[in-house]
């Protein structure tokens, strides 16, 4: 049985969008402290929400600033090697879209000429 699709808009009532932050970010934490559990990562998070006067952090602002700390100190190759803008994520996802499309269609031609033989 499927879930319905959940349109998102804007909660306009305050207690159920504060209800639905509340839940969310529980879910989001724990996704956090799944990763790092399961790939032993070290997981920072600073969360600005609306219903708090200062920044949430997970696990705590100790290891969230040492964390930070860490990924500053990194040389800027280092640090910049993984990080990619939308656009490029996105030029990259094509890319290799259109490289397993070209793989199924060369599969296809192969298969079309051994049926073709047969």
């Amino acid at each position: 049985m499927t879930r319905n699709k959940v349109n998102y808009a804007f909660i306009e009532d305050d207690s159920k969008r504060k209800i639905s932050y509340n839940k969310r970010l529980k879910g989001l934490l724990k996704k956090y402290d799944e990763l790092k559990t399961l790939c032993d990562v070290e997981v920072a998070t600073v969360i600005y929400g609306p219903y708090r006067n200062e920044p949430y952090t997970f696990p705590n602002n100790d290891v969230v600033r040492s964390t930070f700390i860490k990924f500053k100190e990194f040389p800027t190759l280092k640090r910049s090697k993984n990080m990619v803008t939308r656009e490029e994520f996105t030029m990259q996802r094509i890319k290799k879209l259109e490289e397993q499309l070209q793989k199924v269609r060369k599969e296809n031609r192969v298969k079309e000429m051994t049926n073709e033989m047969l």
